[in-house]
């Protein structure tokens, strides 16, 4: 009795703790999810902020510079200076005071700085445009994944209601089979035909639903969402279209934009490397207030005004700016050439996509053809089994067929639309980011 009463706690407890609805989500709504939880969409997205404030403080080096030092402090002993006016006359005075205390302030402005500033505020705007690439990059991959997990989930349910759709037809083909045992028109193979049909369509739907269960547990986990939660897909598969024209490579493909900000990078770091041959030049003024401060004689607070001007010019005699100048050109074909290897790729994955999504096509038209035959011809043959014209072994090899073809059908039309979301992600469409 204790036993029992464990027993049904346990399962009060597992039933109140699951759920009791399945959580409608449709195609766009998965989409928001997953980029909304995405920690390397996250990551990319604050280093994105990262370089733009990075790009604000680069900015900021071409406005005036102010300092401010204060000091204070305290000698034991200082120098003292003895004058002998004549033999016997003398007076000393003390060279400097025991106590101090200076305020300086100061604002200095570059005026001139060979390029230094502005190449510095170029390569932090090729960051930016480099940082916000890679952040499109890394959400065009969430979409992606995120549509292929969608559509393998919708796969999975539609192979389970196959399965279930081919258990209820056994169930149906083993009744009969019985009903016409019992009016002595079948025998016990075929009794036992259709029982080892029945259990195959048994085990048949227990796999397909841990396979569904797998691919909910795979989506939900990229959602971010509870594992112990069930999903009900409520976007619908739209019938395949044929591929007429395709796409070319748009400029504006992340991969693309982030290749063209490295040569902008590079480009930049030139820039600067050349500023090395220049002078750099600026102007300063500052103000100075204390004790003792200029006179060193009178203990007194006083104050002064300071202007001028710096100019600084130096070169390595090891060669050291020709030899940074020559790398940095280097770097800088470098990236051109990873540009035009990048774009080659990209176009051939581009044409390799819209082949796969061709042949995707074709194999859903050629699924859905078998697939409506071996409905007919399974219709037909129930006909002919109820009339006694068909062996009870064959129209269960039917029943077979039709259950294979349904799930070709199925898994060719989820196959179309992850061939069209690859064509999307290799083609830059924004189509990848609605939930269609």
């Amino acid at each position: 009795m204790r036993y029992l009463i464990v027993l049904i706690l346990t399962l009060t407890l597992i039933i109140s703790g699951s759920p009791l609805t399945a959580r409608d989500l449709s195609l766009s709504q998965a989409l928001e999810l997953a980029r909304s939880h995405s920690l390397s969409v996250k990551q990319a997205q604050a280093l994105s902020e990262a370089a733009r404030e990075g790009l604000g403080s680069a900015r900021a080096e071409r406005f005036p510079t102010l300092s401010l030092a204060a000091v204070g402090y305290y000698i034991s002993e200082v120098p003292v200076l003895e004058i002998n006016v004549m033999p016997g006359v003398s007076f000393t005075r003390e060279f400097g005071t025991s106590q101090t205390y200076q305020t300086d302030l100061r604002l200095a402005l570059p005026l001139f700085t060979g390029g230094k500033i502005s190449g510095g505020i170029d390569i932090a705007h090729a960051g930016v445009e480099y940082a916000e690439a890679v952040s499109r990059m890394e959400s065009d991959r969430i979409d992606f994944l995120t549509r292929v997990e969608y559509f393998n989930l919708y796969r999975a349910e539609q192979v389970l209601d196959i399965a279930r759709a081919s258990l209820k037809r056994t169930e149906i083909i083993l009744d009969d089979i019985n009903s016409l045992y019992r009016a002595g028109m079948a025998d016990s193979v075929d009794i036992l035909d259709a029982r080892l049909a029945f259990t195959k369509a048994e085990s048949a739907v227990t796999q397909t639903r841990t396979v569904r269960r797998t691919a909910e547990i795979r989506l939900l986990t990229m959602l971010g969402l509870d594992l112990p939660e069930n999903l009900k897909l409520t976007t619908e598969l739209q019938n395949p279209e044929m591929l007429n024209d395709t796409s070319k490579l748009p400029e504006s493909k992340a991969e693309l934009a982030a290749s063209r900000a490295n040569i902008k990078l590079n480009r930049s770091r030139l820039k600067l490397a050349r500023s090395d041959y220049f002078p750099t030049l600026s102007v300063y003024t500052g103000y100075s207030y204390g004790k003792p401060n200029l006179d060193r004689f009178n203990n007194e607070w006083n104050d002064y005004y300071t202007f001028g001007a710096n100019l600084t010019w130096s070169f390595n005699i090891g060669g050291k700016n020709i030899k940074n100048m020559s790398s940095v050109r280097y770097n800088l074909n470098a990236a051109d050439y990873a540009y035009e290897y990048l774009y080659e790729n990209l176009n051939r994955e581009l044409a390799v996509a819209s082949e796969i999504l061709n042949q995707a096509y074709e194999k859903y038209i050629s699924a859905q053809k078998e697939s409506r035959l071996t409905e007919n011809n399974y219709r037909l043959a129930g006909e002919k089994h109820h009339r006694g014209a068909l062996a009870a072994n064959r129209l269960l090899e039917i029943e077979t067929t039709l259950t294979v073809a349904q799930a070709s059908l199925a898994a060719a039309l989820v196959d179309y639309h992850i061939a069209l979301s690859n064509y999307y992600y290799a083609s830059g469409s924004p189509k990848l980011r609605e939930g269609k």
